[in-house]
């Protein structure tokens, strides 16, 4: 399940799409605030910079990601503090009941859907029955206006340019109804849902049903 197409760009990663990622990152943390002592889990963590906000507020932070590259900037950013594993997404190295909080951000729709599911209840393994799972990932609109579907367009060359199976697993995540219909498929239900980027990104907060 390694992201072969993301290995080699960790180093210039946060320069290129923060500027568009932060402000959705910021909105995520919002949804979910950081308490202090909170346990939280990244799947997928990249660069950690989803984490680092939780960590800034107190929380013990944890992430796992196959890019080793990725995950040598998210040390550097996170410090020894926080505990990131090179680890697959479907065989997530925690016992049951862990986390308050699982997180993962534009990381779903990268995988086939046998996968989707998989790293999907996984994440549901690891977490607290108390505890909130939060996705930040591309939003399937049925209806877009003209700048949404211009956004829709740019995303989508974003998306072609890294790979040919990383583009085909997004349109097939698209097409099957994105996040709550893998939510409903998985028992879940969506408590909140804040739909930005013009209709083609989606924050959405679940619990166990």
């Amino acid at each position: 399940m390694a992201n072969e197409s993301f290995l080699d760009t960790a180093r210039w990663y946060d320069p290129l799409f923060e500027g568009v990622l932060g402000g959705l990152r910021a909105l995520a943390a919002r949804v979910v605030p950081p308490k202090k002592g909170m346990k939280v889990l990244d799947v997928g963590c990249g660069t950690g910079a989803q984490l680092a906000i939780y960590q800034e507020g107190g929380c013990e932070v944890c992430g796992i990601d196959l890019s080793t590259p990725m995950l040598k900037v998210a040390k550097s950013k996170l410090g020894e503090k926080a505990a990131l594993t090179n680890s697959d997404a479907i065989r997530i190295p925690y016992p049951n009941d862990t986390f308050d909080l699982v997180l993962s951000s534009l990381f779903l729709h990268q995988l086939n859907a046998q996968l989707r599911s998989a790293a999907l209840e996984e994440a549901m393994r690891v977490l607290r029955p108390d505890g909130q799972i939060l996705l930040v990932d591309f939003h399937s609109e049925a209806a877009r206006s003209i700048k949404g579907r211009l956004t829709y367009y740019f995303i989508s060359t974003i998306e072609f340019f890294a790979g040919w199976e990383h583009f085909s697993n997004s349109r097939d995540f698209l097409a099957r109804g994105g996040i709550p219909n893998l939510a409903k498929g998985q028992g879940l239900k969506i408590r909140k849902t804040f739909v930005v980027g013009n209709g083609n990104l989606g924050v959405y907060l679940l619990r166990l049903a």
